[in-house]
């Protein structure tokens, strides 16, 4: 399944959309060693990428040529993240 839209960080970063309908979405994210920070953990960046990428393709999923933009994103990290990593994103309320 390919993104609506062509974003070329999105890309870099290799993110595979899964699901993309119904005001939701799934996006899996398989880092490499790139994508790390000196902990060698996935940097926090990448990680809040994949978060805000997933909120914009769930709300763009019920109306796919509608744009969508972050204007506030707050994280706490609880645990470094390793591995493949998926995120999913339901729509709650567009305004």
């Amino acid at each position: 399944m390919e993104f609506s839209v062509h974003i070329p960080f999105v890309e870099l970063l290799g993110f595979e959309l899964q699901k993309f309908e119904g005001g939701e979405a799934t996006i899996a994210f398989n880092p490499k060693p790139e994508h790390e920070n000196s902990f060698n953990v996935v940097h926090g960046g990448a990680s809040m990428t994949l978060l805000d990428v997933t909120m914009a393709v769930a709300a763009r999923s019920i109306q796919k040529d509608m744009g969508v933009v972050t204007i506030e994103m707050k994280t706490s990290f609880m645990q470094p993240a390793m591995g493949k990593l998926i995120a999913r994103g339901r729509l709650i309320h567009r305004t």
